[in-house]
């Protein structure tokens, strides 16, 4: 285990730092308006981050996942809504490069769009019926059909982050008429913002967090797709895209609340460290409670921190594989409950002062809010890390839920009593 950075690490690592700086001067407009942080895409396309999680051979940066972890965490202390959306280029960027049935040629030509290129360019997985919790939920609905030289795309897909800023969607459809529900089909949507025909974003995020993701809905109407931007087919979606892509697929989104909590206590040290009561020579952070809930968050994070880098190693050195799988699994738990603790306890010690829309806190206190949910939420994190830790098959427990089609009714069609 190995956690030390190589010097080109270090240097993205501070170039995000340095945007972070840039992006909270604009993260309170953002947030308070919902609006798509445009310029700080742009910013990022001018640092040449678009092949931050490409590997070098394809002419990436090359910094694996350990880098990226650092570098999108220093990213959310300055602007978590600009970080989460991002994340979702580089999901889709570095998920593609990292794919082991892309034919070569099609990694080459998606990354030269987003390098050379400079093509944004999000991830699209969810749609209106999946839930955080179950993870079988997310196995597309969206249709494609066959048609001369590429497919048409029928259906919809939410929680679509930075879909209208984006040139391109990375997402799966199901084939027309497969019957296996896990049959699907990757693709590289072009949708230039919103303005190919057959696209129509519904503008319904207007949330108590995340505002300036827009993850909105998308109804795809017919949209074509050509036959050059057909990625791969799988018979196993929830193998290949969350098993075999634990990194690109949550790993992170971990890694951005890491870097919310991590703001939270920053901020909450600051502040606590300078505020002084009328009356009193020392500041607040001496005051016994501060210093309890300070020293929690503290311990906390660091847990969780370590832990995200653990995986992020692990993965690097390992590649893809259950156990690598577990360890995201861990590090998203333990970055949920510890942002989640952050928040509550920050806005307990830093008290009404904290609790302004003129300071950052309470914009990253609401931000934090969607640590817990965001797929795979705290709730199924801990369920996999139980029967993983156990040693018991995930796939051998009973479904939580009744599905549509009640068990029993589905063995006396086929015949079993």
């Amino acid at each position: 285990m190995d956690f030390r950075l190589t010097e080109e690490q270090q240097k993205i690592i501070e170039t995000c730092r340095q945007l972070a700086g840039d992006f909270l001067t604009r993260a309170a407009e953002h947030d308070r308006d919902r609006t798509a942080p445009v310029e700080n895409y742009e910013k990022l396309r001018e640092a040449g981050l678009f092949g931050i999680a490409v590997p070098k051979q394809y002419g990436g940066l090359g910094i694996g996942f350990l880098g990226y972890t650092l570098a999108i965490t220093e990213l959310a202390q300055g602007c978590a809504a600009t970080a989460n959306s991002f994340n979702m280029h580089a999901n889709a960027t570095g998920s593609i490069a990292h794919h082991p049935d892309i034919p070569e040629n099609v990694k080459r030509m998606v990354v030269d769009l987003a390098i050379n290129q400079g093509k944004l360019m999000c991830t699209s997985v969810s749609e209106p019926s999946s839930s955080s919790l179950l993870a079988t939920s997310y196995t597309p609905s969206l249709e494609a059909r066959r048609v001369k030289g590429g497919y048409e795309l029928y259906g919809k897909k939410a929680f679509c982050s930075m879909v209208e800023s984006s040139d391109y969607v990375y997402l799966y459809a199901h084939p027309e008429g497969d019957p296996n529900p896990q049959a699907s089909i990757g693709f590289l949507v072009p949708i230039d913002k919103g303005r190919v025909k057959g696209v129509t974003i519904h503008d319904v995020w207007d949330t108590m967090g995340m505002r300036a993701t827009r993850s909105n809905t998308v109804d795809y109407n017919g949209v074509f797709v050509p036959d050059e931007l057909y990625l791969h087919r799988t018979d196993e979606f929830l193998n290949d895209f969350i098993i075999r892509g634990a990194n690109w697929s949550f790993g992170g989104f971990a890694a951005v609340y890491l870097g919310v909590g991590l703001g939270i206590l920053s901020y909450a040290t600051e502040l606590l460290t300078a505020r002084k009561a009328k009356g009193y020579a020392q500041p607040q952070g001496f005051h016994p409670d501060n210093r309890h809930r300070i020293g929690i968050m503290a311990s906390e994070l660091h847990a969780a921190k370590l832990a995200m880098l653990y995986a992020a190693w692990y993965s690097d050195t390992y590649g893809p594989s259950i156990a690598t799988f577990h360890h995201f699994m861990r590090a998203k738990y333990m970055i949920a409950e510890s942002t989640s603790n952050a928040a509550h306890s920050a806005s307990v010690a830093c008290g009404a002062h904290g609790m302004t829309k003129e300071l950052h806190l309470e914009r990253m206190i609401r931000d934090a809010a969607t640590a817990p949910i965001m797929p795979p939420n705290i709730d199924a994190c801990a369920d996999q890390v139980g029967l993983l830790s156990m040693g018991l098959n995930p796939m051998e427990a009973m479904p939580p839920l009744q599905s549509v089609e009640p068990p029993v009714e589905s063995a006396q069609k086929e015949g079993v009593s």
